[in-house]
């Protein structure tokens, strides 16, 4: 299993080790005494040769079982975090390759998609798509904790809003999303490294997008359209100097992760 995955005990939920360090085992449960037969009981006899009379047998030992749970504590290097129907899954596919199920109806994505960006001297960086925040999440509505579970899981973070939301005003949609954050826990929004402005291709104007980087001038704001794929390599040169801070991931961990 991957380096830094989690064991619990799925009875208790609580976990029981986590897997640092390349080749690190844990016993889950320890097999039976295995019983003896053939050679072990067996009787030498001689009928012109050596033969084996094997009339007698040991019942192996029953061993321990448990009930265990595995879980990944980092499934991404970035993952995207948004308001349902942001364009998250269409900003990983356009960027990575990955497929994961795109719609025009909110909740589309259920569990997280990991993509991969591919970059000059091998270096690789891991994109996951996670399921739509809403507000009071943090507090459990919709599938509030699960989501943001995932969230707590990748390295760093990137805002996807949807700039032709009517209902809700970008820079208001980044405000519930830091909120949700922090709700859940204290400091998570420090590991923001920028703003994706998707669906430029519906938005009248560059009016909103100047505002919100004056809103937020700690983030890099990218105005892109996932669905027409423009400005996608903006995001990735934003994105390349990352590619270093990531670098430390073993080729075994990327394989797994890529599968």
């Amino acid at each position: 299993i991957p380096v830094g995955s989690i064991v619990g005990c799925q009875l208790s939920q609580k976990p029981l080790i986590e897997l640092e360090t390349e080749d690190e085992m844990f016993l889950a449960a320890k097999g039976g005494r295995g019983g003896r037969g053939n050679r072990s009981m067996s009787r030498q006899i001689s009928f012109g040769r050596d033969r084996y009379d094997c009339r007698e047998k040991e019942e192996g030992e029953e061993g321990l079982s448990s009930m265990l749970y595995l879980e990944m504590k980092i499934i991404a290097d970035i993952g995207l975090v948004g308001l349902p129907n942001a364009g998250k899954s269409s900003l990983l596919r356009a960027i990575s390759g990955a497929k994961p199920k795109i719609a025009s109806y909110p909740f589309t994505t259920l569990r997280p998609h990991v993509g991969v960006m591919h970059y000059d001297g091998y270096y690789r960086v891991r994109m996951a798509d996670i399921p739509g925040l809403i507000e009071g999440s943090s507090l459990g509505r919709g599938l509030g904790f699960s989501f943001l579970r995932h969230i707590d899981r990748c390295k760093s973070l990137l805002y996807v809003v949807d700039m032709s939301n009517t209902d809700c005003e970008p820079i208001e949609t980044i405000r519930i999303l830091e909120k949700e954050l922090e709700a859940y826990k204290h400091g998570m929004t420090e590991n923001i490294i920028g703003i994706v402005a998707n669906k430029i291709d519906l938005l009248h104007g560059p009016r909103t997008i100047v505002e919100m980087a004056r809103a937020f001038p700690q983030y890099p704001v990218m105005p892109i359209s996932a669905l027409e794929q423009r400005n996608i390599i903006a995001v990735r040169n934003v994105l390349e100097p990352f590619k270093y801070l990531f670098a430390h991931q073993s080729e075994t961990d990327m394989e797994v992760y890529d599968q």
